[in-house]
């Protein structure tokens, strides 16, 4: 059980370091009618919020809260189903992002990779 619980925390981490890096969000942009540029942000910037692409800065502040349930849960183990409703929220906000403002990236299919492992773990 202890082994389970490291694992989903440096699981969450990592998600949390990869999120932090300034390639998590795509955005396209449009200069001229010819030409499209595509910018890429960290999931805590409020540029695509600005832009009103607010999932990922859901993304982001639940897999902190995430984080800090799994620190929790080390010593009380009631916080499972809160991690599972957060994580499954992020799974959700993550996919949304990409299908309506077309703003995937590899280190956001990573992100929503580990948020997957770590459901998993904590369904299991």
């Amino acid at each position: 059980m202890k082994n389970k619980n490291i694992i989903s925390i440096c699981c969450m981490l990592i998600a949390i370091i990869l999120m932090a890096t300034p390639f998590g969000v795509a955005m396209t942009f449009s200069p001229s009618p010819t030409k499209r540029v595509t910018r890429y942000y960290s999931y805590f910037n409020m540029m695509p919020f600005g832009y009103g692409n607010w999932f990922p800065a859901i993304t982001a502040f639940l897999s902190i809260a995430v984080f800090l349930l799994l620190l929790v849960g080390i010593k009380k183990a009631n916080t499972r189903k809160a991690v599972q409703v957060c994580l499954t929220i992020c799974i959700i906000a993550s996919t949304l992002s990409w299908l309506i403002f077309n703003s995937i990236s590899f280190v956001g299919v990573c992100v929503a990779v580990f948020h997957i492992i770590l459901l998993v773990l904590n369904i299991t």
